[in-house]
């Protein structure tokens, strides 16, 4: 934790942020959203002051079962995505899923054709970051200058690893990393039987209607 110069109202904060960061990292590791290596690592903007938390999970063979806690200072960390306004998010993860990670292994950008997670996104496909001696804030600036007319994606595949994900709290964050990860797993099952297809007519409408964004989606085509 923060030493004492930190005032009462931020520490609180920390504190509250830092059990939902362990409230995440347990649900994720429980549901098998995780992979057997367990990484998961969380940087969170604090609103209302030029600081960064981070909170680094412990390893399965780990003695150590508590997350470390840090605080820096977010002007000074240049390259975090969280400065990327269009992107609206507070919050940074680092993950390794099973099978999102095989997406990554393979180099390919992963399609979500899972209404479950796509319902609360309105971007279709997670790029893979294939340059990785660019920053993830570089290639996503990229995207994003070159395609206004897309949905910025809510995370980014790490080529041959894991991948990083952002968005709004840690908890929310994290939900979607859940689901997202279990369309990666049912789009692999359907591999099984002909392979997953594209959302039927009308289905984005009624999945997006249902969580507000269906009048946002009209300004993007992807």
């Amino acid at each position: 934790m923060p030493d004492g110069s930190v005032d009462l109202d931020l520490d609180t904060y920390i504190d509250r942020a830092r059990n939902d960061a362990i409230h995440a990292f347990n649900f994720l590791r429980e549901t098998g959203t995780l992979t057997a290596s367990w990484i998961f690592n969380i940087i969170h903007k604090i609103p209302g002051h030029d600081k960064l938390l981070a909170v680094n999970f412990y390893s399965p063979w780990s003695k150590v079962r508590e997350p470390s806690i840090k605080i820096t200072s977010f002007s000074e960390q240049k390259d975090s995505v969280l400065h990327e306004p269009r992107l609206e998010a507070d919050t940074f993860i680092h993950a390794h899923t099973p099978y999102l990670a095989s997406w990554s292994v393979a180099q390919k950008p992963f399609p979500i054709l899972y209404v479950a997670a796509q319902r609360h996104l309105l971007s279709r496909e997670i790029p893979n970051h294939l340059e990785r001696k660019r920053s993830v804030l570089d290639v996503i600036r990229e995207q994003l200058d070159a395609h206004p007319d897309w949905a910025p994606p809510p995370g980014i595949l790490e080529s041959n690893g894991g991948a990083n994900f952002w968005g709004t709290g840690i908890v929310d964050t994290a939900r979607l990393i859940l689901l997202i990860e279990e369309s990666a797993k049912l789009q692999s099952l359907a591999g099984q039987i002909g392979g997953a297809q594209v959302y039927t007519p009308g289905a984005l409408e009624v999945q997006w209607s249902r969580t507000g964004l269906w009048e946002k989606s009209k300004a993007f085509v992807k």
